[in-house]
């Protein structure tokens, strides 16, 4: 019934133009999953649908944000389009969709592969290359979110302005969705929550799925929005990477041009017992 049901909406995704799409990451309606056409939601809550279904049984380690973002939708559904015009089976290519997709931009790319590296969990789940997160790392990893798809809150993108586990409609992605697939991958596997309310709400979640909320791994959220404490992160908490670590404060030629770290040498080096005499970059 799940996988008719996301045929259908696959099909709608293809027959929109892309003007149409432009227009339901602004205002959902055929993509629309909640509320249903002619109701609406007390809170303002909309839930629009992309194709983020594909969950990774084999994953090493699982990275829970909030809800994908109008970007990360956006790439989703540019990823459908190019595999439709390659003759590819879209539905079937779910996997790599969601893995180019997740968790993108300029300033969140370099921000949570730091926050994996420094915390030794990206070491931990067998990831060698940290800038092959989402290529040839992303079959150790499984992305998701609280809330599945893409969710707004009174036209804006929803970030925990109200409790997900007192919203009725969002309490049953967490303790279903979620659940479900925090119950499909490994029972070894990190499960990393991200943000100051992820971490509740993920144990919560996994509370639900019969698995110990101990296994939850809370880091800071790695949008702009939340950049200083990626940077109090990288700083002031030593790392627990054994090898080499390559966040942008341990190994500093890895600063993303046009980044001033340099309020965070001092602090950084003296956690870490350093001299400080590194390539700055």
């Amino acid at each position: 019934m799940i996988e008719l049901w996301n045929n259908a909406m696959m099909n709608t995704l293809l027959a929109l133009s892309d003007h149409d799409l432009d227009g339901e990451l602004k205002n959902p309606n055929a993509l629309r999953l909640y509320p249903s056409r002619g109701t609406s939601d007390a809170e303002g809550i909309e839930i629009l649908w992309a194709p983020f279904d594909f969950v990774n049984r084999n994953a090493r380690i699982v990275i829970v944000g909030v809800t994908p973002g109008p970007n990360q939708a956006r790439r989703s559904y540019k990823s459908v389009r190019v595999a439709v015009a390659k003759g590819d089976d879209p539905q079937a290519d779910l996997e790599r969709i969601k893995a180019e997709s997740s968790f993108r931009g300029d300033i969140i790319e370099p921000n949570l592969k730091s926050l994996l590296e420094h915390s030794g969990l990206a070491e931990r789940a067998g990831i060698a290359d940290i800038d092959y997160l989402w290529t040839k790392e992303a079959s150790k990893v499984h992305f998701t979110s609280t809330i599945r798809y893409p969710t707004f809150i009174k036209g804006k993108m929803f970030n925990n302005q109200i409790d997900s586990l007192e919203h009725p409609e969002l309490r049953k992605y967490v303790e279903t969705r979620l659940a479900e697939e925090l119950a499909s991958v490994p029972t070894d596997a990190d499960i990393v929550a991200l943000g100051q309310k992820g971490p509740k709400i993920v144990r919560h979640a996994a509370k639900a799925a019969g698995i110990d909320p101990g296994r939850v791994v809370a880091l800071p959220h790695p949008s702009g929005s939340a950049t200083g404490a990626v940077r109090d992160f990288l700083s002031k908490q030593k790392t627990k990477s054994v090898r080499p670590c390559r966040c942008m404060l341990c190994d500093r030629t890895r600063i993303p041009k046009g980044w001033d770290l340099s309020n965070r040498f001092q602090v950084h080096d003296l956690v870490h017992g350093e001299s400080g005499e590194r390539k700055t970059g």
